[in-house]
């Protein structure tokens, strides 16, 4: 028996113990380990060709998967009483109707503006921030957490026409899993057999944008032979590269010691904005390797283990355990905020097989302060018009026009 099967051995029980700790597909020691066994169970199958993975880099992988795991355990300890304080009501008394219709407008309008932008820039070369697309997928976010109305749909068609335009499976991903946590955390659909059934749809939209997208992209489309091949690879080697690019970091770290910091990226670009230290960000694009193909992409493990050792990257994977799952945790009692917020952190666990997203501090801190500004203004009760008060001093309802229609 190889390394790699018993590698898979060990990951199905980890994703047995992790769906009985919660009952849960939204437990994120469930999906990370699950994520790791889809991984390694195509890499078993062989359905493209690539290097093959050392037993030492596997055990990295499963011991971090075991302590995300643990962190996850721990996070089930926390007192209940504590998890149920929240900051904004569970349900709001009514929709800021005027605040959303503002977003729609302006995000619509810069969506637009953005796109026009970008079909005269070579995408596969600029990196030019969608700014507006990714508001729109955050307000889109928020708006699943109250009222299903047209306003809501609405939101998500613009996300939706900045994803596409923006020609990026990131943003995508984050929508449709996104929405989709949302909609299992409000219905309580968590349970194993009844979310598949759900989940099925907005896989099957998810894969259809995907294989759509690899054709937008000019490396692919200077490829030779049928559109099933072409897919098969892109898909694939989506999958299975990132482990066989790690393996390599593993078994000669040496050639890929950078010369600066990407675990601490963050705050040492607020420290250097400060002027409390010198530092120069890492490349936007790491560096490629052959497995045998091209990739440059080195799983959640890479940079943690070049800078931290084996040891400091499975404490990271415990505190990343624990802080997520407490997360999770807090998301099932109710909170739109919390909820909101979860729902956007289940795009890092889902991307633990092909690189780091937990080290983005700079982009959680947007997140959490666009959701803060957005729940903070829609708590306030405006009003079109001033209440007129007639003389038994009741006001009058006609000329008294809310701007938030009740839930």
């Amino acid at each position: 028996m190889s390394f790699l099967d018993l590698a898979i051995i060990f990951f199905v029980f980890l994703v047995v113990l992790n769906y009985r700790a919660q009952r849960s597909v939204l437990y994120p020691p469930f999906i990370f380990c699950a994520t790791w066994l889809i991984d390694l169970t195509v890499f078993r199958f062989g359905f493209i060709k690539v290097d093959s993975v050392h037993g030492n880099t596997l055990a990295i992988v499963s011991a971090g998967a075991a302590l995300f795991s643990l962190g996850g355990l721990l996070a089930g300890l926390a007192p209940r009483k504590l998890l149920r304080i929240h900051l904004f009501s569970v349900k709001p008394e009514r929709t800021p109707v005027l605040l959303r219709s503002i977003l729609i407008i302006v995000l619509l309008c810069g969506v637009l503006a953005w796109a026009k932008t970008s079909q005269n820039m070579d995408i596969d070369q600029s990196f030019e921030p969608d700014y507006f697309g990714f508001l729109s997928i955050y307000a889109s976010l928020l708006f699943g957490t109250e009222k299903k109305d047209w306003q809501f749909w609405a939101m998500i068609t613009i996300a939706f026409i900045g994803c596409i335009f923006g020609t990026g499976r990131t943003g995508l991903l984050i929508l449709i899993s996104g929405l989709s946590t949302i909609h299992l955390l409000q219905t309580k659909r968590e349970s194993l057999f009844v979310a598949i059934r759900f989940l099925g749809w907005p896989t099957a939209l998810f894969a259809a944008l995907f294989i759509g997208l690899i054709f937008t992209k000019e490396a692919v489309r200077r490829m030779t032979g049928d559109a099933i091949g072409i897919v098969k690879w892109g898909v694939f080697a989506y999958i299975v590269g990132p482990l066989a690019a790690f393996d390599k970091v593993v078994q000669n770290p040496a050639d890929f010691i950078m010369a600066t910091s990407h675990t601490f990226a963050s705050p040492l670009h607020w420290a250097a904005r400060l002027h409390l230290t010198d530092y120069t960000p890492p490349p936007l694009l790491d560096s490629f390797v052959f497995v045998p193909f091209g990739t440059n992409v080195y799983t959640v493990f890479k940079f943690y283990f070049l800078e931290l050792g084996i040891v400091g990257t499975l404490l990271l994977m415990l505190f990343f355990g624990l802080l997520h799952s407490l997360l999770y945790l807090k998301a099932k009692q109710g909170g739109r905020f919390s909820t909101y917020l979860f729902a956007y952190s289940v795009f890092p666990v889902l991307m633990v097989i092909f690189d780091d997203h937990y080290n983005q501090i700079g982009i959680y801190v947007y997140v959490f302060a666009f959701g803060l500004l957005y729940f903070l203004i829609g708590s306030v009760p405006f009003r079109l018009f001033p209440a007129i008060r007639r003389d038994s001093g009741q006001i009058d309802r006609v000329s008294s026009i809310p701007l938030r229609s009740d839930e």
